[in-house]
């Protein structure tokens, strides 16, 4: 049995309304946590909104300042992509901390 590893990205996002891709496609992951957070130990000011899939109009995923939300992959060899998921903020400048498994 393998021990895990986690990896992190965090991502702020400019402008309100405009949703931008999480990172550039190039992590996989079996499991990923969205933690409505700009910065460690900096909660967010407003909500966020997490979207698996597309940018605007999409069917997003409130996350509160503070809270967090949690997509695991259904089979053990299905995994995510970090460039599947986009954000977009009720206040400018705020983001996200993304937990994932290596």
């Amino acid at each position: 049995m393998a021990q895990v590893q986690f990896g992190s990205i965090t991502k702020t996002v400019t402008a309100t309304g405009t949703p931008e891709v999480l990172g550039s496609g190039a992590i996989r992951c079996h499991s990923i946590t969205f933690l409505g957070m700009k910065a460690a130990r900096t909660n967010n000011v407003g909500t966020i909104w997490v979207a698996p899939g597309s940018g605007n109009d999409s069917a997003a995923i409130p996350v509160e300042p503070g809270e967090s939300t949690t997509f695991t992959a259904k089979n053990a060899d299905d995994y995510f992509k970090d460039g599947q998921f986009y954000i977009d903020v009720e206040t400018a400048g705020d983001g996200v901390i993304a937990i994932y498994d290596k």
